[in-house]
């Protein structure tokens, strides 16, 4: 186990309490201030649910107990949500989401050994969130801001260890930010191996205007005309893509923003273009040390990464970052991410979701939201009948 005591060797302070302390300062240093706000008074609220059971951060890294834990925490949250007046189903998945969140803080920090609260057997005594999209994928934000904290850190490290050799950790940073954030398809940034048209072979330097805030991507719309679409990027995108820029240098203006790392692509890619120079493509990239440094040399584009790969960087980075999927997922897909930022713009201002999905008519953002349309008109059907009861 990761862990036996409960309290540090100089005070009576609660280990699960230093570690709360430990992860709320952790997201205030990497930019979730917000974040951080919002799940403090949850988390000192689990810490005091904790002590009057006299459970202790030993007892959620017990293999057994853990478990048992957490699975008792989620049974009461689900009475606060069954409750008169009490906190809604969804309010309560993301209280259990931030609790998740610690303690997967704690596994990276060697504080636990395991996350008990990702056990199938805790997690099926939340309470059903009414009018949950089973069919399709969204991110939370709170899955969202804990999958940017991962790949920014991962990103951060490497680039204070080795600038021009962190690539591809600041790679996958800004593929989650743009796709968190930018709400396009992924086929519209990766490279689709079953489709070679130009749009379809991976997002190019040539079409990014980090200073306007823009990128030209092939989009799905029907008309020819308007298939080529300025796709808007919003802060955090242009950041991490800046940050990328730098980082990568690319020695040609159509230069794929996400690179491969595919050894046998890239080896492919440089027998292809310098094959028959004199020299074995084996010589060449003895000289350079590396075949990525060969085609930068020789300004010969590398292939983009494909859809299967910003499938397999999502995949990995879910995992490292300790991010709860949703149910019957493995990770966080990237579809689920245009989702999610469509979703939380949408509760906001219709128009806002409609221009950053580039949905031609409004009724096709209304028609991927239903639920929350449903969900309003509920509420005021409900004041309405209340206020002809009186």
């Amino acid at each position: 186990m990761a862990t036996s005591d409960t309290n540090g060797p100089d005070q009576g302070e609660p280990a699960i309490r230093r570690l709360v302390d430990d992860f709320l300062a952790s997201k205030e240093e990497r930019g979730s201030g917000a974040y951080a706000a919002s799940a403090a008074s949850v988390l000192d609220r689990f810490v005091d649910w904790l002590g009057a059971r006299d459970r202790t951060l030993a007892d959620l890294d017990d293999d057994r107990r853990g478990p048992q834990v957490m699975r008792a925490y989620a049974k009461h949250l689900r009475r606060r949500a069954t409750a008169e007046d009490g906190i809604s189903a969804s309010t309560a998945n993301t209280y259990y989401a931030y609790v998740s969140g610690c303690l997967g803080y704690g596994v990276r920090d060697v504080a636990l050994s395991r996350n008990p609260a990702r056990t199938e057997a805790a997690r099926e005594e939340l309470p059903a969130i009414e009018g949950k999209r089973s069919d399709q994928q969204f991110w939370s934000r709170e899955q969202r801001e804990s999958l940017l904290d991962h790949a920014r850190a991962r990103a951060g490290d490497a680039i204070v260890a080795e600038p021009f050799e962190a690539y591809a950790e600041t790679r996958d940073h800004a593929l989650v930010a743009v796709l968190a954030f930018a709400g396009v398809r992924g086929a519209e940034v990766l490279r689709h191996r079953k489709d070679d048209r130009r749009g379809r072979d991976g997002l190019r330097w040539s079409r990014v205007d980090l200073e306007a805030g823009t990128m030209e991507v092939l989009g799905k719309s029907k008309t020819e005309g308007k298939r080529w679409q300025h796709a808007s990027l919003p802060g955090p995108a242009r950041e991490a893509l800046g940050t990328l820029y730098r980082v990568q240098r690319p020695p040609v203006d159509d230069w794929p923003v996400f690179e491969s790392s595919h050894a046998p692509s890239l080896w492919a890619r440089a027998r292809e273009e310098l094959e028959g120079r004199g020299e074995s493509v084996e010589t060449l990239v003895a000289a350079r040390g590396d075949v990525r440094e060969l085609l930068r040399a020789e300004r010969v584009a590398p292939p983009a990464l494909t859809t299967d790969g910003g499938r397999s960087v999502l995949r990995r980075l879910t995992g490292g970052a300790d991010v709860d999927p949703p149910d019957g997922a493995d990770y966080l897909e990237p579809h689920g991410a245009r989702r999610g930022i469509g979703e939380e713009l949408y509760r906001i201002d219709r128009g806002l979701a409609q221009d950053l999905l580039r949905h031609e008519e409004l009724s096709t953002t209304r028609d991927h939201y239903q639920h929350i349309d449903a969900a309003e008109r509920t509420r005021e059907i409900d004041a309405e009948l209340e206020r002809i009861g009186e």
